[in-house]
């Protein structure tokens, strides 16, 4: 069975927050996982202090429990600070906080993490 996800990245305010790198997430659920999946859409996405929405059809995972997102690292300074990522599913409104950097040249040199439900 199929769920409708809409999922909310906000990016970070900070300088060079933004990215251009492809950016795809994993949702894991109380019955399991999916993804990873791209998350692209027509806009001009994640750029500093933006937030954007996509609207994934996937899966249901049952209770959403814990995102991994990540970037392949492509493009000029992808670096990206993420600052959270919010999934609403079938009225289920789940928060990921992160506020970190998702970049190999700064904090702790990861393009990828693991968010557990708020």
């Amino acid at each position: 069975m199929s769920s409708q996800y809409r999922v909310s990245v906000y990016t970070g305010g900070r300088d060079d927050a933004g990215t251009d790198a492809n950016v795809s997430i994993t949702i894991h659920g109380s019955s399991g996982s999916v993804g990873p999946t791209d998350l692209d859409n027509s806009e001009n996405n994640f750029e500093r202090g933006k937030v954007d929405h996509f609207t994934l059809d996937l899966i249901d995972v049952g209770r959403m429990q814990s995102i991994n997102i990540k970037h392949d690292n492509s493009g000029h300074k992808p670096g990206c600070f993420l600052d959270r990522v919010v999934i609403t599913k079938n009225g289920d409104t789940a928060e990921f906080p992160c506020s970190q950097w998702l970049a190999n040249d700064e904090d702790g040199h990861n393009t990828e993490v693991n968010l557990g439900r708020r």
